[in-house]
């Protein structure tokens, strides 16, 4: 597996792989001149595009993108996939998430999250640790839900929103795209495209 990313959201997917005794190789991807060629002595970091593509074709072509800005996480998807990647899914197994629903590609969830029945969800979405996600929600790509946050269904979040730690959603909500909900507000309302909301 390869771990685009050596910042907060990256090294946390690293955590929970590890603790889930992940059985192959992980190995990180990072241009950054100011970042080690080696994480915790242990995890080698490729530093070019060359060594990218390498990886794909000599190693494995699964990669999941630990970047928590939602357009870079998309952006650099694509530049994954045209090297040859195949985007993957990172799932904890200290979860309480429902078999019923479809974790697309690039899907991130983090550990002692619950998520119910009836989830629509769109590629790359991060969902962090201890949140919740009520049944029947509709959930756009590139979504962030931050550490705490419960969404209590049913809902509709569109793509590129950013739920902070600990927000609450009401049931019946209608939250338009590239929303920010800052952490610890109450969401009571239809929330329009763009808007950030303070409560």
């Amino acid at each position: 597996m390869l771990i685009v990313g050596t910042g907060g959201l990256a090294k946390e997917i690293l955590s929970f792989l590890l603790t889930d005794e992940y059985s192959e190789e992980i190995t990180f991807y990072d241009e950054n001149l100011n970042v080690a060629s080696v994480l915790y002595h242990r995890f080698k970091v490729i530093k070019s595009e060359n060594g990218i593509k390498n990886y794909f074709k000599n190693k494995s072509p699964d990669f999941i993108v630990g970047i928590g800005n939602p357009r870079i996480r998309e952006k650099l998807t694509n530049k994954m996939k045209a090297f040859g990647g195949k985007n993957s899914t990172a799932i904890s197994k200290q979860v309480a998430i429902s078999p019923l629903n479809n974790y697309p590609e690039g899907t991130i969830i983090e550990p002692f999250v619950g998520i119910s029945h009836g989830l629509e969800m769109g590629e790359g979405c991060a969902i962090h640790v201890h949140a919740s996600i009520g049944h029947i929600a509709k959930i756009g790509k590139y979504v962030n839900v931050g550490p705490g946050a419960t969404i209590v269904g049913p809902i509709e979040i569109g793509d590129y929103t950013y739920l902070g730690a600990k927000a609450l959603i009401m049931p019946d909500i209608k939250i338009g795209k590239q929303v920010i909900v800052l952490a610890g507000i109450t969401v009571n309302r239809d929330l329009k495209d763009f808007e950030t909301f303070t409560g």
